[in-house]
C-alpha cells in the first residue's frame, strides 16, 4: 500500500459557481477520507456565458484546456486529456452528456480499467420525443455506469428505464449552495409592493419567452392599475424579437453577474420559468433560498423538488398564457397571501441545497455509512409533493 487515499473526480465541461458548489461540498464531505480531483475541460462556454468562478477550496482542481471555449475542442483531444486526467481516480463522477463521443469512449476504457464510473445528469423522460430504438442503444452505451446521481423523481424514473434498476440511483445532482445565494442576495429591505416578476436566464426558443410575455400581457389586463413590472434578465438569440413583442410593463436589464442574479431575486414578487423544456432549473433553487415563490411549467424539472402548486408557487400549461396570467395575478394581489407563499418557500428550500449533493457522493463512495439513509429521506421529501 502507498498510503494514498482513494481519488474520487468529479468532470464537468467547466466551471461555475453552480458546479463549484458540489465539487468544494463533496470535497468537505470526504475530507480525511479521499481527495476529490475537479475537472473541466475548458474556461468557457459559447452556450453558457457563465462568468469564471474563483478558487475550488478543499478539492485539487485541473482544466484539461485553459483558456478555450468547449465546443472548440475535438472529441479524441477531449478524450485523451480527460484519460490522462483520470488515470489515478477510483471514482469517477461525469456530469459532461453521455451522449458525448469521448464521454462514451471515456467511460468504457475507465470502466475497462477498474473504476467506479457514476453517471450525473437531469435528462428525463419528458424533455423530447423518444424513440424506443434510440432509448435502447443509449441503455447498452450507459452499461460501463456502475451507479447514477440524478436531479430528481423524474430522472431517477428515466434512468431507470435505461437499465438502472438494479443499481444505485441518489438524488441531489441539481443543487447549489443555499447559503452563498443569501449572502450575494445581501439585506436590502424591499417593500411588497415595489416588487415585481422576474424572468433569469438566456432568451432561446425552449424558455418559451413569448407565451410568457403574451401572458404577462394578459395580466396586465386582469390587473389593471396595480400590474407589477416584469423584469426580464439575460440576453440571447432571441433579444431583439423579445423587445419587440414586450409591451408596457417590462424592462429588460441585459446579462446578470451570479451576485447581481441574487440581488435581483431577492427584490422579486416571484420568478416566471415556463420552459417548454427544462431538466432542472437552477434559478428555483436560487429563488427558493431566499423565499421567492415561482411560477413554473409542467416541463421543469425543479417543481418536483421545490415547487408544490398554490403553496410556495403556481404550476402552469407552458401554452397557456391565461394560467401564467392568473397564477401572476394569484401572487400580486395580497401581501399575506404571499408572505404564506414566501415562508412555505423557504422552508423547502434546503431540498435544493448543495449538502445531498455530498450526501450522494459519499452514499456512493462509502455505502454502509449514514449518507444512504439521508438520500432516502430526500427522495422521500421530493415524493411529498
Amino acid at each position: 500500500m502507498d498510503g494514498r487515499l482513494p481519488q474520487v473526480a468529479i468532470l464537468f465541461s467547466q466551471f461555475a459557481g453552480y458546479h463549484v458548489d458540489r465539487v468544494e461540498a463533496a470535497a468537505r464531505r470526504l475530507a480525511g477520507r479521499a481527495e476529490v480531483l475537479a475537472v473541466e475541460y475548458a474556461t468557457t462556454s459559447e452556450t453558457y456565458a457563465w462568468e469564471r468562478p474563483g478558487e475550488v477550496a478543499h478539492a485539487r482542481h485541473v482544466t484539461l484546456f485553459p483558456g478555450r471555449s468547449y465546443e472548440t475542442l475535438g472529441a479524441f483531444e477531449k478524450y485523451r486529456a480527460a484519460m490522462n486526467a483520470l488515470r489515478g481516480a477510483d471514482m469517477v463522477c461525469v456530469g459532461v452528456p453521455y451522449s458525448e463521443r469521448d464521454i462514451i469512449a471515456l467511460s468504457w476504457r475507465l470502466a475497462a480499467a477498474g473504476k467506479t464510473m457514476v453517471m450525473m445528469t437531469d435528462s428525463k423522460f419528458d424533455d423530447k420525443p423518444r424513440s424506443v430504438v434510440m432509448e435502447a442503444a443509449k441503455a447498452r452505451l450507459l452499461k460501463p455506469y456502475k451507479a447514477a446521481i440524478v436531479a430528481g423523481v423524474r430522472q431517477r424514473e428515466y434512468v431507470r428505464f435505461l437499465g438502472f434498476g438494479d443499481k444505485p440511483v441518489m438524488p441531489g445532482y441539481d443543487t447549489i449552495d443555499l447559503e452563498r445565494v443569501r449572502k450575494a442576495a445581501g439585506s436590502e429591505a424591499v417593500r411588497w409592493e415595489d416588487r415585481d416578476f422576474l424572468y433569469v436566464g438566456r432568451f432561446v426558443g425552449k424558455k418559451n419567452l413569448p407565451v410568457l410575455l403574451e401572458g404577462y400581457a394578459r395580466y396586465r389586463e386582469l390587473a389593471g392599475r396595480t400590474a407589477r413590472g416584469l423584469v426580464m434578465a439575460g440576453d440571447g438569440e432571441l433579444a431583439g424579437m423579445l423587445k419587440s413583442q414586450a409591451g408596457d410593463g417590462v424592462s429588460f436589464t441585459g446579462f446578470l453577474k451570479a451576485g447581481e442574479v441574487a440581488q435581483a431575486m431577492a427584490r422579486a414578487l416571484a420568478l416566471c420559468l415556463v420552459s417548454t423544456e427544462e431538466q432542472w432549473g437552477l434559478v428555483v433553487n436560487e429563488a427558493s433560498a431566499l423565499g421567492i415563490p415561482a411560477i413554473v411549467s409542467t416541463p421543469v424539472g425543479a417543481r418536483d423538488a421545490l415547487i408544490r402548486n398554490g403553496v410556495t408557487g403556481h404550476v402552469v400549461d407552458p401554452h397557456a398564457p391565461e394560467e401564467i396570467a392568473r397564477a401572476m395575478l394569484a401572487l400580486s394581489q395580497s401581501e399575506q397571501a404571499w408572505q404564506r407563499f414566501k415562508e412555505e418557500t423557504a422552508a423547502r428550500a434546503p431540498l435544493g441545497d448543495v449538502e445531498h449533493f455530498a450526501d450522494a457522493v459519499e452514499a456512493l463512495f462509502d455505502p454502509a455509512g449514514e449518507a444512504v439513509e439521508k438520500c432516502e429521506a430526500l427522495w422521500s421529501a421530493m415524493e411529498d409533493n
